[in-house]
C-alpha cells in the first residue's frame, strides 16, 4: 500500500510541475495577424474572435486611415479593437518592399524638379524606381492623388506616373522645389513614421508586419531601433531557441485553405510541439483583399482553439511570453 501511495504522490507532483513549467501536454500557443486594415476584420473576424474571448493583431497601412476609403477601417474602428484586447501593429506607411525604394534615410535624394511649362505651382521630374512610397517637403509629407488634375488644385500634393517614371508635384512652398528640397521616401523613414503616425492616433505600436512577407537582414537589424518585435513569412511556426524576435515567422492562409488544413498546422506545431504558430490573414468574408477567407472557416478554428484550450494570443503578448520568459507557455 505505501508503495502504491508513493507511486501517487510522486504522479501528482510530475503532473503539477509539468503544469507549472509548461511540460507534457502543454500547449504551444496561436497568434493571428490580419494584415492590411481591411474593413471586413472589423466587420466579420471581429465578432467571431469575441465570441470566444480571443484577441488579434492587425496590421494597419499608417497612410490608409482615415483617408476616406470605406474598404480599410477608420480610426474609430481600431480605437474599438484596441479596447477588446487587439493590438494594433504597425504594416508600413504605403506597404511597399525594401528592394522597390530608397532602403535608407542617407539614401533618399532630392528630386531634380524643373517648374511644368504654363504653370506657376507645379512641377515634374524624372524618378527611376518602379515604386514611390511618398515624398517628403522639409519634413512634411505630401499627398498622393491620381491624377495631374487634382494635384494642381491642391498644394502639399503629388501623382506618379508610373509608366513613363515621372513625378508631377505641388509643393506646399514653391521654393522647396526651387531649392530642391523634396525627397523621395526610405523604408527607414516607412518603418519609423508609420509608428510615429500610429502613436500620433494613440495607437502604442510595439510590432511591426512585415508587408507582402518581405524581409531582408538589414531591414531586420535597422528595425530594432523602432519596433520591440517583427513578423514576417516563411510558412513556418517558431520553435524555443530557434526563433529571432525581428524574423517572427507566420502561416500565409490562402482563399482556398480548408479550415481542417489550419487545425491540422496548430495540431502538430502549437499542440504536439509547444510552438508558436502565427498564421497570416488578409480579408475576412469578403472578397475584398488578398487571398480572403470566409467567416465560417475562421469561426470553425476559433472553436478548435477554443475546445482544445489553446492560448491565443497577440504577436507583442506572444513576444514577451515566447523571449522574455513572463508567464511561459511552452517548452
Amino acid at each position: 500500500m505505501k508503495n502504491i501511495r508513493f507511486v501517487r504522490i510522486t504522479f501528482a507532483i510530475i503532473v503539477l510541475l509539468c503544469h507549472l513549467t509548461g511540460g507534457i501536454g502543454r500547449a504551444g500557443m496561436v497568434s493571428l495577424v490580419f494584415d492590411d486594415g481591411l474593413e471586413s476584420v472589423y466587420q466579420y473576424a471581429f465578432p467571431i474572435l469575441a465570441k470566444y474571448a480571443f484577441p488579434a493583431t492587425v496590421g494597419i497601412i499608417a497612410n490608409r486611415v482615415d483617408v476616406g476609403d470605406q474598404d480599410f477601417m477608420d480610426e474609430n474602428q481600431l480605437r474599438e479593437l484596441q479596447k477588446a484586447g487587439w493590438e494594433i501593429a504597425s504594416h508600413s506607411l504605403t506597404h511597399k518592399r525594401p528592394i522597390d525604394i530608397p532602403k535608407f534615410l542617407a539614401e533618399e535624394k532630392c528630386l531634380l524638379l524643373r517648374r511644368v511649362n504654363g504653370q506657376r505651382t507645379l512641377y515634374d521630374a524624372k524618378y527611376k524606381y518602379e515604386e514611390l512610397a511618398g515624398l517628403v517637403e522639409n519634413g512634411r509629407q505630401l499627398k498622393e492623388r491620381s491624377s495631374v488634375k487634382l494635384v494642381k488644385s491642391e498644394p502639399g500634393s503629388y501623382y506618379f506616373d508610373e509608366l513613363i517614371g515621372e513625378v508631377t508635384v505641388h509643393p506646399f512652398d514653391p521654393d522647396s522645389a526651387e531649392k530642391q528640397q523634396i525627397r523621395a521616401i526610405s523604408y527607414e523613414r516607412e518603418l519609423e513614421e508609420s509608428k510615429n503616425v500610429l502613436n500620433a492616433l494613440g495607437f502604442a505600436v510595439t510590432t511591426y508586419i512585415t508587408p507582402h512577407n518581405y524581409w531582408t537582414p538589414e531591414m531586420s537589424a535597422l528595425s530594432k531601433r523602432f519596433y520591440s518585435q517583427v513578423a514576417d513569412g516563411g510558412d513556418d511556426c517558431n520553435r524555443k531557441g530557434a526563433t529571432d524576435r525581428y524574423w517572427i515567422k507566420r502561416y500565409v492562409v490562402h482563399a482556398n485553405d480548408p479550415a481542417e488544413s489550419i487545425i491540422g498546422l496548430v495540431k502538430e506545431h502549437a499542440i504536439r510541439e509547444n510552438a508558436w504558430v502565427v498564421f497570416c490573414l488578409h480579408g475576412i468574408g469578403s472578397d475584398l483583399g488578398w487571398e480572403p477567407w470566409d467567416a465560417a472557416k475562421l469561426d470553425q478554428l476559433a472553436a478548435f482553439l477554443k475546445q482544445k484550450a489553446v492560448p491565443v494570443v497577440t504577436v507583442d503578448q506572444g513576444a514577451k511570453l515566447w523571449f522574455d520568459g513572463k508567464g511561459k507557455t511552452g517548452k
